[in-house]
C-alpha cells in the first residue's frame, strides 16, 4: 500500500458506521475505552482516519479528555504487513494536534504484540506493567465494624466523587467527571463509604461473563489503613453471594504493593500480568 495515496482526516459521523464495519474485521486492533463504547468513542471524541480511495485502512483516537494528559484509546489498521507504516500517518497528525493543545504526556496500554510494535515505533517507553487477581470462591471474608456506613452511590454524589478519585490517584490513572459519569450509568454496583455524611470511600464494579470485577475501589489517603477498602470490597462480596457469577476479578498496577496485599489477606490469588503501561512525553 502506498503511504502517497492515503489521505488523513478527522472522522465526521457519516463515516462512523463504516469504521464499526472495519473495526469488527480487523486483526490490527488496539482499544482502552474504560466506560467508553466504540460508538461512545466516535460520538464524544476526536478520532482521526486514513482513507485509500473510498476505504478505510486505519483509525487512532487519542482524546484530550479535559487534562493535560491524554490516553491512546482506540487504534486499528487494515493489514499486518503495512500496519506500522499507515499507523505513522495517524500519529504524526494527532501527536502535532496534542502538542498544541499543551498535552505535556500520552499513556497507552498494550495488550498484544502489535500494540506494543505500534508504540515502540512511536518512541513511547514501556514504564510499568498491570497485573490481574482472581477469588474464585464465595466464602464471605470477616471484616472489622466501624463507624464508617456505606449506601448505593447518587447522581449527586458524583461531583464529591470525582474530588476523592483525584486526591487517591495519580494523574494518570485518575476519572474526569464525565467519566464517572459514564461509569455510574453503567456499573453494576457503585456505592459509597460515608463519615459524617461524607463520602471518604467508594467502590464499583460490573459483571461480565459471569465474572464480578471490581473497577475501581478508592479510600481517602486520611481514611487508608483502617481496613474501609476491605469492608467496601467485603460489602460487594457479601451482596452477590447467592449469584451465580464463578469469580471476582482485579487488576493494579504490578507496583502497588499495598493494593495487592489488600486483595491477597481477601484470598485473591495473583494471575500474573494482564497489560504493560507505556509513555510519551513531550517535554
Amino acid at each position: 500500500m502506498s503511504q502517497s495515496r492515503i489521505t488523513i482526516g478527522l472522522a465526521q459521523s457519516s463515516k462512523h458506521q463504516k469504521i464499526l464495519q472495519f473495526l469488527s474485521s480487523n486483526t490490527c486492533l488496539h482499544q482502552n475505552l474504560e466506560w467508553l463504547s466504540v460508538e461512545d468513542l466516535l460520538y464524544h471524541h476526536q478520532c482521526h482516519i486514513g482513507i485509500d480511495g473510498d476505504d478505510i485502512v486505519c483509525v487512532l483516537s487519542i482524546p484530550k479528555e479535559d487534562r493535560e494528559f491524554a490516553w491512546v484509546r482506540l487504534a486499528a489498521a487494515h493489514n499486518l504487513a503495512d500496519s506500522i507504516s499507515v499507523m505513522q500517518l495517524l500519529w504524526n497528525r494527532v501527536a502535532h494536534i496534542l502538542r498544541k493543545q499543551d498535552i505535556c504526556c500520552i499513556y497507552a496500554l498494550s495488550t498484544n504484540h502489535w500494540s506494543e510494535t505500534l508504540l515502540n515505533a512511536w518512541d513511547y517507553t514501556a514504564t510499568g506493567k498491570i497485573v490481574a487477581l482472581r477469588r474464585e470462591h464465595k466464602s464471605i471474608p470477616n471484616v472489622t465494624q466501624s463507624l464508617v456506613n456505606f449506601r448505593e452511590a447518587t447522581i449527586e454524589d458524583l461531583r464529591e466523587i470525582t474530588s476523592l478519585d483525584n486526591a487517591v490517584f495519580n494523574k494518570m490513572w485518575q476519572c474526569s467527571n464525565q467519566m464517572l459519569t459514564m461509569a455510574f450509568n453503567k456499573a453494576q454496583h457503585f456505592i459509597v463509604a460515608l463519615v459524617n455524611n461524607t463520602c471518604i470511600g467508594y467502590l464499583l464494579a460490573t459483571i461480565n461473563a459471569n465474572v464480578l470485577f471490581i473497577a475501581r475501589l478508592a479510600v481517602l489517603p486520611e481514611y487508608q489503613r483502617q481496613g474501609i477498602g476491605r469492608a467496601l470490597i467485603v460489602n460487594l462480596l457479601d451482596h452477590y453471594k447467592d449469584d451465580k457469577y464463578t469469580a471476582t476479578e482485579v487488576v493494579t498496577q504490578n507496583d502497588n504493593y499495598a493494593s495487592i496485599s489488600l486483595y491477597q489477606s481477601l484470598d485473591f490469588q495473583l494471575v500474573g500480568q494482564v497489560a504493560s503501561v507505556w509513555t510519551y512525553n513531550f517535554i
